[in-house]
């Protein structure tokens, strides 16, 4: 088999030497194991907030990963909510971006999240190998998340662009999807990263007028927000490429895993994060394979380390190996973990909702809310408002969903409430969701 260039990537992120054996998976883990150390240390010094969550808890006392999960506590939202500079390992004088991130579950509080220069290289260094997946040298890429300030997830993105030899244009969330599509026809671009959804949408605008037809694009990467398969689907036919995911979050430097040209889950950034997946209810760490509670650790954070910070994501790991290397991967990451309501044996989350939803042509997108008498009121917005999507092609759409039987036992209620006003244009800070009225 040959190696991939990301699996080099992270030999040299480990500073393994290839002259004391092959490369494997006990290399990975033996140097996460090193950095957790490294890492509970440096936070326990320089930390306030993890010199007292970590009192009495040594890292020459951990002996192993398991030891580590057994010993060392969570890190929850909440926390990074209530004291965010308390999290703080370097002066202020030393941190080049904050992120504030609104959280629903601290009473208002946000979350701040710092980053130092090294944080930011370590991620351009992330986007620069990930992307060789995706583009090559003198390759156009349009890049469609916010890029406004410096150290945003664009500005770093076009950094690492800018080190494979390709060109970079950040235009931003997709308000317009017609200027879009122009912009791709008059600039011929290769490549074009953005909000699922939205590229969606330009999907089927494209499909629908025939002034587009003619684009066609070497790849896409989704980013921001959970990926459906069936967008996935839209998005291959419309462009006639292959359609990259990635998945990260803003506590995590924006990366953490990205797919290879097998497109079968993501290839974690091992040299700089160590992933858990754990029961969010036990917090005892899963088996492979098992379905639970995203987890991670950073391992070279500067100016902000978070150790077992959870995620409220909800993902697996893949146990079966990759074709193109022997680095693990993460299976696609589907929701929240306190974003589902369960109904029998059934869960339902935006996920389930949007494998379903976004199958129907005249969709360009919906909200859902789960009302008390187990209802769902959903919303759309149609890109033909002269046929406008309706209850019919909504409950026929969901009976071949997960949440099919439900609907045709009447044990779940589709509610058709008519079309949205607008499109809200996202910027990848918050993901879709399921909304919820108990009254």
């Amino acid at each position: 088999m040959e190696r991939t260039h990301y699996e080099r990537w992270i030999e040299d992120c480990i500073n393994h030497d290839s002259r004391y054996g092959k490369f494997t998976l006990d290399n990975i883990r033996n140097y996460q194991y090193k950095k957790i150390r490294e890492t509970m240390d440096y936070a326990k010094k320089n930390s306030p907030f993890y010199r007292e969550k970590l009192k009495g808890i040594n890292s020459y006392d951990i002996d192993s990963l398991n030891d580590f999960a057994m010993k060392v506590p969570f890190t929850t939202p909440e926390e990074l909510a209530n004291k965010p500079l308390d999290f703080l390992c370097v002066p202020q004088h030393m941190i080049s971006r904050i992120v504030t991130l609104k959280t629903s579950g601290t009473l208002g509080d946000s979350k701040r999240v710092f980053f130092t220069e090294n944080d930011l290289e370590r991620t351009i260094d992330f986007f620069h190998n990930g992307m060789k997946y995706l583009v090559s040298k003198d390759n156009r890429v349009l890049i469609l998340m916010p890029g406004d300030y410096y150290g945003s997830i664009g500005d770093l993105l076009k950094k690492g662009l800018e080190r494979l030899g390709c060109s970079a244009l950040i235009l931003g969330p997709v308000e317009d999807s017609l200027k879009v599509l122009d912009m791709l026809n008059l600039r011929d671009i290769d490549c074009i990263v953005g909000i699922p959804v939205q590229i969606y949408q330009l999907a089927r605008f494209k499909s629908s007028n025939e002034k587009y037809r003619g684009i066609k694009l070497k790849s896409v990467l989704m980013s921001g927000d959970y990926v459906a398969k069936s967008i996935v689907k839209v998005v291959e036919k419309a462009f006639n490429c292959k359609v990259f995911t990635h998945y990260g979050m803003t506590e995590m430097g924006f990366g953490g895993g990205v797919e290879c040209k097998c497109i079968s889950g993501y290839h974690l950034r091992e040299g700089d994060i160590y992933f858990e997946i754990i029961n969010p209810i036990s917090g005892e760490v899963l088996p492979w394979g098992n379905e639970g509670e995203i987890v991670f650790t950073t391992l070279t954070r500067e100016g902000m380390p978070l150790i077992r910070y959870r995620t409220g994501d909800k993902g697996k790991f893949k146990t079966s190996s990759c074709k193109c290397s022997i680095l693990p991967r993460m299976d696609y990451v589907k929701g929240r973990i306190l974003e589902e309501v369960r109904i029998e044996d059934v869960n339902i989350d935006i996920g389930t909702l949007d494998e379903a939803m976004f199958t129907i042509d005249n969709l360009l997108d919906y909200k859902a809310r789960f009302k008390k008498g187990n209802i769902i009121q959903i919303w759309v917005k149609s890109m033909d408002p002269k046929a406008p999507v309706n209850q019919y092609e909504i409950e026929e759409a969901l009976k071949e969903s997960l949440i099919g039987n439900l609907i045709r036992e009447e044990k779940l209620i589709i509610e058709y409430c008519g079309e949205m006003e607008d499109i809200e244009i996202s910027t990848g800070m918050f993901k879709r969701k399921l909304l919820f009225y108990l009254f």
